[in-house]
């Protein structure tokens, strides 16, 4: 009886044995030299550029027209013009010459030079408010000489208002025909205006036209 279980279990175990151990693994060959580098191989030809065109001939420069002619000179402008401000004199002197009597103011006015009174022109403005406005109106003005014909009283009378320029100076004078003042109103003023040689800017204007002057000179009151 034990005999025959051991035959069993010999019979049984030859079956099922345990695996075998792994062969070893084959040791790898060893790596072969590199082989030399390949010679470099020849350059290659350069391409050939293509050709520039010739550079064109430069056109011939058109002759300079001739100069245009010089225009007329342009009339000399007022920056030159001189004018003063109203100037009303405090006092007169009193004087007789050949029985008249005169009534004189100096009006110092030192732009007044002798080439002035040679090559230029001075103009006085008087602005006569002594009067009575129905004889000569308020604020009305005139270039002297200014004339004035009234009736004093009932005999007529002629008032006589002059300038005269010298170098420096403008002197005024108030004459009356019939020597009908004693002393004279400190009420009148003038002002003059000088207009240097070469400088024409009144042209056809009337110098005794004040405004027109005015306007043209522009002056200012």
């Amino acid at each position: 009886m034990i005999t025959a279980v051991v035959v069993l279990c010999v019979v049984s175990c030859g079956k099922n044995g345990d695996p075998g151990p792994q062969g070893s693994t084959g040791s790898t060959g060893p790596i072969g030299p590199i082989g030399p580098t390949g010679a470099k191989g020849d350059k290659g030809d350069k391409g050939d550029p293509g050709t520039t065109g010739p550079t064109g001939t430069t056109g011939t420069t058109g002759a300079t027209g001739p100069t245009g002619a010089i225009g007329p000179k342009g009339a000399t402008g007022t920056a030159n013009v001189i004018y003063s401000d109203w100037i009303t004199p405090s006092t007169y002197a009193k004087t007789t010459v050949f029985g008249t009597v005169n009534f004189t103011a100096d009006i110092p006015a030192s732009k007044i030079t002798q080439a002035i009174l040679d090559n230029g022109s001075v103009i006085v403005y008087g602005k006569l408010n002594g009067y009575n406005p129905v004889i000569w109106p308020t604020d009305q003005v005139s270039a002297l000489p200014i004339l004035i014909n009234y009736m004093s009283g009932t005999t007529p009378n002629l008032d006589t208002w002059s300038s005269l320029c010298t170098v420096g100076n403008v002197r005024i004078t108030l004459t009356s025909s019939i020597n009908a003042y004693s002393s004279i109103s400190n009420a009148h003023s003038f002002r003059y205006v000088i207009i240097p040689g070469g400088v024409h800017t009144l042209g056809s204007i009337n110098p005794k036209n004040y405004n027109q002057v005015k306007a043209l000179l522009h002056l200012r009151d």
